[in-house]
């Protein structure tokens, strides 16, 4: 696993080959012109021209394109009263100050053109304001169809799988106006974090919006299964992960163990869960051991057959020749300090997660093996308790094994930032691992499902 922080998730995205459709200002506030406005024109029709052939085919109702002058851009200067019926009762800048909303009164669609946008566009690139504005579209498309649902969360989880939806449109070649560069979808994935609920928070409270996992899971549920997938949110909606603080010691703590607990309390319930399954008609064996190491010091390296002295830095993996589990201390120090205590056992699962590959003999090419065990590390977290009496799984569901711990607030959203670490870079000539999307996409498999949809992924 190559190491690659977030820093490095910023570029051009969202390549245009073609434009049209105006954004409607007050003519007194007209914001600045901005690099990315003509891919947002662009974005903004290709949107448009995708629900007027997806919401007659998903509802079997006509798409009301809105004009240009129900789409705003606003500023400091601009008169919010003028351009949505929102903002009656003398709502200011303020009022909506980072931020982009489809308001139903008069279904417009407006965004922050002086704080949002250009602070999302400099951080993520164009990709993530298109993605942003198809997520208020998808409210839009509730507002025409009259969907209305007993939580804010779930509307907003629906406008996050239409989002996904229109994105799959995109990716998948059957937009005329927009492609896809390489790395948009990591992008996105890490755009989506900027916009999740605090760690702890109550998603049934008016304006929750879900986790970093929660939009990433409703996300990606629209990129798999398009818009159909996302108009059963009525009836069968994604699973809404609400994870408690229990008590003031885990607040104060943010729900992380401390670093000296982590290795020892992850490996401890890996044992837990790998130990409920046979191998090859084998009873389950525990990994002969976990070592540490400073890649600088070439004494300090462990010894593994086709490993040479710079493949040791900032990874962790497993030896199948010795059958242990090494890592770079500074690295899991450092994912420790930066995401907290959940990235790190993500990472020592996914180690895990190979040898018991190794241990079923299970072969393939590198990156559908590594998806594989991405997935079968899925299965692990989604076996995990979500409460302290150990009696329901993270998946949903009675928990069925002992547990060395349980999920705290915001430890799925350290998944999600662990994978867009440790992805495939978006330079890399062959895929190695899969990219940040593909191994979330892995990762849901086995959390939503069991190690059983893992094991398909490879044949074996």
């Amino acid at each position: 696993m190559s190491r690659r922080w977030l820093a490095l998730l910023v570029g051009a995205v969202l390549v245009v080959t073609t434009s049209a459709v105006g954004v409607g200002t007050a003519a007194a506030s007209r914001p600045a012109a901005q690099p990315y406005d003509k891919i947002l024109k662009t974005s903004i029709r290709d949107i448009q021209d995708f629900w007027t052939e997806q919401m007659p085919a998903v509802y079997g109702a006509r798409y009301a394109v809105l004009p240009s002058s129900h789409i705003h851009a606003y500023t400091a200067k601009t008169d919010m009263s003028s351009i949505t019926d929102c903002a009656r009762g003398g709502a200011t800048y303020k009022d909506f100050k980072h931020n982009a909303f489809h308001c139903p009164l008069d279904m417009t669609v407006n965004y922050d053109n002086q704080d949002l946008f250009p602070g999302l566009y400099k951080k993520f690139g164009a990709f993530a304001l298109a993605q942003v504005l198809s997520h208020e579209w998808g409210h839009v498309i509730q507002t025409q169809t009259g969907t209305e649902f007993p939580a804010t969360v779930l509307a907003e989880q629906q406008a996050d799988c239409f989002a996904g939806a229109w994105v799959q449109h995109v990716d998948s070649g059957d937009s005329k106006l927009l492609k896809l560069d390489p790395g948009d979808l990591d992008k996105g994935l890490a755009g989506m974090l900027e916009f999740r609920d605090p760690p702890g928070g109550d998603p049934t409270n008016e304006g929750s919006h879900g986790s970093g996992f929660d939009r990433v899971n409703a996300f990606q549920e629209g990129f798999e299964g398009g818009p159909q997938r996302c108009a059963q949110y009525t009836s069968n909606p994604p699973l809404i992960q609400a994870l408690p603080f229990c008590g003031a010691l885990d607040v104060a703590q943010g729900g992380a163990l401390p670093f000296k607990d982590v290795l020892p309390t992850t490996k401890q319930d890996l044992d837990l869960y790998w130990g409920q399954f046979t191998f090859g008609g084998q009873p389950y064996k525990t990994v002969s051991d976990v070592v540490s190491y400073n890649p600088k010091d070439k004494s300090s390296l462990p010894k593994c057959t086709g490993f040479k002295a710079s493949d040791y830095k900032d990874t962790i993996f497993y030896c199948q020749d010795q059958d242990f589990v090494a890592y770079d201390r500074n690295l899991v120090r450092g994912v420790y300090g930066e995401f907290g205590d959940f990235a790190v056992a993500v990472l020592v699962g996914n180690a895990w997660a190979s040898a018991m590959q190794s241990r079923l003999g299970i072969t393939g090419d590198d990156k559908t093996i590594g998806l594989q065990a991405d997935c079968l590390t899925g299965s692990w977290v989604g076996s995990v308790p979500v409460d302290q009496q150990n009696t329901e799984q993270a998946r949903g569901g009675p928990e069925t094994r002992e547990a060395a711990f349980s999920l705290s607030p915001g430890d799925l959203d350290e998944v999600v930032q662990s994978f867009l670490v440790f992805g495939d870079p978006v330079e890399a000539k062959q895929a190695a691992r899969g990219t940040s999307f593909e191994r979330m996409e892995a990762f849901r498999l086995g959390f939503l499902q069991d190690e059983q949809a893992c094991l398909s992924l490879t044949g074996n």
